[in-house]
């Protein structure tokens, strides 16, 4: 069995469909673009973690029929796999199934995280060394990224997805494992949280460089 995987989940970054929330901010385009960044910045990340270490790195996308998904899959070394229908629960539990065949220690984050550090990825996979799961805290009530061992398959019965309270149900449907909490970070899904980014960014433009481009030039567009 294989060390470890991490698994990046995705979608295209069509444009009227891609983080709709953002568009009161910098309209359909404008929304796709930043995505597009965001994902650029996480595929350089999950490169770096590979580089770290025995860790594979695999894309799962809502469609892997786009020929932009298909580049970050060669820029992955690696052939996009295709997320299932159904909620959130479901396209883990897919991915948990499919990893853990394989691998010691899987971890999935998502794709609107663009400042994530290394060091938490790396966190997230020491900490299954000693726990059966392991979540990150988001910003929303949700989590960035949701480890496990080969020895259990996480369970998302009950979870309200896309709430204040996704990260407490998903504790509660595993209660009886032990999970590592990992260091709180945030992920970008509302306007409001482009603040965040905005201050991270003009500290650390290269804790997401593709993301601090487009940024720019979105906000020089609109001058």
């Amino acid at each position: 069995m294989e060390l470890a995987q991490l698994v990046v989940f995705a979608r295209p970054p069509a444009i009227g469909t891609t983080k709709t929330r953002l568009r009161r901010a910098f309209g359909d385009r404008g929304a796709a673009a930043l995505y597009e960044a965001f994902v650029t910045d996480t595929l350089d990340l999950c490169a770096r973690v590979r580089e770290a270490g025995r860790v594979d790195v695999e894309l799962w996308a809502t469609s892997i029929d786009d020929p932009v998904v298909s580049e970050w899959g060669r820029r992955l070394a690696a052939v996009p796999r295709l997320q299932p229908d159904g909620d959130l629960g479901v396209r883990l539990s897919a991915a948990f199934d499919e990893g853990l065949r394989r691998y010691e220690r899987v971890v999935i984050i998502g794709s609107d995280l663009p400042t994530l550090p290394l060091g938490l990825i790396i966190a997230a996979f020491d900490a299954l060394n000693g726990a059966s799961m392991a979540l990150g805290p988001a910003n929303d009530g949700g989590y960035y990224a949701i480890g496990a061992t080969h020895l259990v398959r996480p369970r998302f019965e009950g979870v309200r997805w896309s709430t204040t309270n996704s990260l407490e149900d998903t504790v509660r449907a595993n209660g009886d494992l032990e999970i590592a909490m990992l260091p709180p970070w945030y992920d970008i899904d509302e306007p409001a949280d482009l603040d965040i980014l905005r201050a991270h960014l003009s500290a650390r433009p290269k804790a997401a460089p593709a993301t601090a481009r487009v940024l720019a030039e979105l906000h020089a567009a609109q001058r």
